[in-house]
């Protein structure tokens, strides 16, 4: 005897499905404004943060648009093709890996600069270490990114503020758990991440604070454009 297995839904999974599902039985139409977060919340019965997931995944999606002040919509022009769910968790683990990379911008721009006025021979020759590791992994992505981290964090430590190393390390397993639900096999190009990790290398060794500030944003901003384009191609 054979059964089907049964698989575990998430509220926001639930919510997409039943959202999508009206939308096919042209109960919701193209135009048409979705309720409140909170009158959402109340209906189906789950808190507010599964409402904002699911109608995040939607946006992503290509089925709703949002209007700041103004509440959130069908799309006039919805996907045709059915919803992958797969393509969905794709593309949210993508926009909060997006997040996490705002956030890793406005503290690693900085903590370049303090690298630059304070690294110590010791903490150059760390640095350099991981890049070399990194330049050793760059035909494998997926060994590619602990060296990548090392590397941050060893620019964060060559500030010598104990809060930015501690934040920093955070981060670094953030985006380890982020990065096990989304792993493409190029989520940015090594040879370029290599290319802008030297640069900012060679501005931490000649104390050039703006520079190095100014390298590291082309650094992280080699994954937040791979990742708006995985983003891009799930609708």
């Amino acid at each position: 005897m054979n059964f089907k297995t049964i698989q575990k839904r998430s509220a926001p999974e639930i919510i997409i499905n039943e959202i999508v599902q009206h939308v096919k039985s042209g109960e919701l139409k193209p135009g048409d404004k979705l309720p409140t977060e909170r009158e959402m919340s109340l209906m189906f019965g789950v808190g507010r943060s599964s409402i904002r997931e699911a109608i995040k995944g939607l946006v992503l999606s290509g089925y709703l648009e949002s209007a700041q002040g103004k509440g959130t919509f069908i799309r006039k022009d919805i996907p045709v093709n059915d919803l992958n769910l797969t393509n969905f968790q794709n593309a949210l683990a993508a926009e909060q890996i997006i997040e996490l990379m705002e956030l890793r911008e406005i503290l690693e721009c900085n903590a370049v600069k303090l690298a630059a006025e304070r690294a110590r021979s010791e903490d150059i020759q760390r640095i350099c270490e991981a890049l070399e590791r990194m330049q050793t992994c760059q035909a494998d992505i997926k060994k590619f990114y602990d060296p990548d981290f090392d590397f941050h964090v060893a620019i964060a430590e060559a500030t010598h503020n104990e809060m930015i190393c501690e934040m920093m390390k955070r981060i670094v397993e953030k985006s380890h758990e982020y990065y096990e639900k989304f792993m493409p096999d190029r989520l940015c190009p090594p040879e370029q991440a290599i290319l802008t990790a030297r640069q900012i290398v060679s501005c931490i060794e000649n104390g050039e604070a703006e520079k190095a500030s100014h390298y590291m944003k082309a650094h992280l901003d080699l994954v937040e454009i791979e990742l708006q384009r995985v983003v891009d191609t799930q609708r």
